[in-house]
């Protein structure tokens, strides 16, 4: 049984009681969080997913995600999911570019079964061959058994089909020189129908460990039972004999060393497009914030920029949608601009969209006061749910690696002005900084 190391009380926003932050031994975290519920939220965050894969294993961070449902030794396949719905326990999980994370929602007096299998999930998975299933060429006839690897690989066609995929994929993998973040989370057909249970096994060895791991129990509970449980069952197993995975160079990317415009073409009648570019890392909390500002004043809801100059004030608007966001990365963020377009504009539509950018060095008072207002309502809503505390403090553990960053999160705010905001525009968001992912028709080729 692993012994506590450290214990840290750190304050957080919205919440009674400070975060009980614990560090074992061998370099697993457990996060406990006070707020009064009926549902306890239990989860565990893993520091990996496509950022540490390669062009031999893409996609098996997610694969993975799947298969750890498959059963251990203690448990086959079937028996944690029907537990928990016998319980009323929720189960889910997602893998992305910085972590994979496991949770489950459940009444709070069956929060100890849940958290013993949930561990047993996470320290001892098997990936059966008979639940990977077999081998098979994707481009040919489907497998009689249709195992995870199938379940997967349709995952992927259907992702194939869809048109806002294909403009981020195309666009994701010119924005990046050499960062694993270019390829995309979910892996490619080929690799996901031919790679071996060996090279699965090998990689959830290499990245589930201990110091990899945070376990977060949010809810109302006994703090001294729930680190108990938490010690007894989180046994985590010797890798040392195993071979490791080897990882790409991971050497951060903060801006898009050569702009480029790539033209895609499928059976679509209006055009699509995406506008990148590349930022500070996450854990950079003012530029992060200034980042999010930004993509709120440019292109989020009704009342920004893009749509009232673009579709609400025009007499004959060519675009049907228009919008930015900000994607928080450890490596280094995505900031974008999604439009969709009558296609024959499409050049006005990339000459527009970049002014908008450029005139972002311009931000008004009330600009800026109803972004902040904005910033504070979705802040504060982090902290209502069991389920949405788990998931920030998730964020701030794995992907900023510091959680005391959310209780700065509403001073650093607060000190951030027009003259800062513009300031980040011209550094990140300049027309000469982004590349561009076009979609069209084949008609307009």
């Amino acid at each position: 049984m692993a012994n506590i190391v450290k214990k840290e009380e750190i304050i957080y926003p919205y919440l009674e009681k400070p975060l009980s932050v614990y560090t074992f031994d061998n370099g697993h975290k457990a996060v406990l969080a006070y707020k009064k519920s009926p549902l306890v939220n239990i989860s565990s965050w893993v520091k990996t997913g496509s950022i540490n894969e390669n062009s031999e294993n893409n996609g098996v961070s997610h694969f993975v995600e799947h298969l750890l449902f498959k059963g251990t030794t203690k448990y086959p396949a079937g028996v944690f999911d029907r537990t928990m719905e016998e319980n009323g326990g929720i189960i889910n999980a997602a893998t992305w570019k910085d972590y994979t994370f496991y949770y489950i929602n459940i009444p709070k007096n069956h929060y100890k079964i849940a958290l013993e299998m949930h561990a047993d999930m996470i320290v001892d998975a098997l990936f059966p061959e008979e639940e990977i299933g077999p081998k098979f060429n994707p481009s040919g006839e489907a497998p009689k058994e249709k195992r995870e690897r199938y379940v997967v690989i349709e995952e992927i066609r259907m992702g194939e089909d869809n048109n806002w995929r294909k403009v981020y994929k195309n666009l994701n993998s010119i924005m990046y020189e050499q960062h694993p973040y270019k390829r995309e989370v979910i892996g490619t057909k080929e690799i996901i129908a031919n790679i071996s249970q060996k090279e699965i096994y090998r990689y959830y060895k290499t990245f589930y460990v201990p110091s990899n791991i945070t376990t977060i129990a949010v809810g109302e509970f006994d703090e001294n039972e729930m680190i108990k449980l938490i010690q007894e069952n989180f046994k985590f197993k010797d890798n040392s004999e195993i071979e490791k995975c080897k990882t790409d160079n991971q050497t951060p990317e903060y801006k898009i060393k050569n702009p480029k415009t790539t033209m895609d073409y499928a059976d679509v009648n209006t055009g699509y497009l995406m506008m990148g570019a590349l930022c500070a890392s996450a854990k950079n909390l003012k530029e992060t914030i200034a980042l999010d500002l930004l993509s709120t004043i440019l292109g989020d809801g009704k009342s920004s920029r893009l749509y009232l100059n673009l579709i609400e004030n025009v007499n004959n608007p060519y675009y049907y949608q228009v919008e930015s966001c900000h994607y928080q990365f450890k490596d280094g963020d995505n900031f974008f601009i999604e439009a969709n377009f009558d296609a024959d504009k499409k050049d006005i539509v990339v000459k527009e969209l970049k002014e908008h950018l450029d005139n972002l060095s311009h931000i008004t008072e009330q600009e800026l006061k109803k972004a902040k207002k904005r910033a504070k309502v979705n802040f504060a809503q982090e902290s209502e749910l069991v389920g949405d505390i788990a998931d920030a403090i998730g964020y701030w553990t794995t992907v900023c690696d510091d959680i005391s960053l959310a209780h700065k999160y509403l001073s650093t705010l607060d000190e951030i002005d027009c003259e800062y905001l513009e300031q980040i525009a011209k550094k990140y968001l300049s027309s000469n900084l982004v590349s561009t992912s076009l979609l069209l028709p084949k008609g307009e080729k």
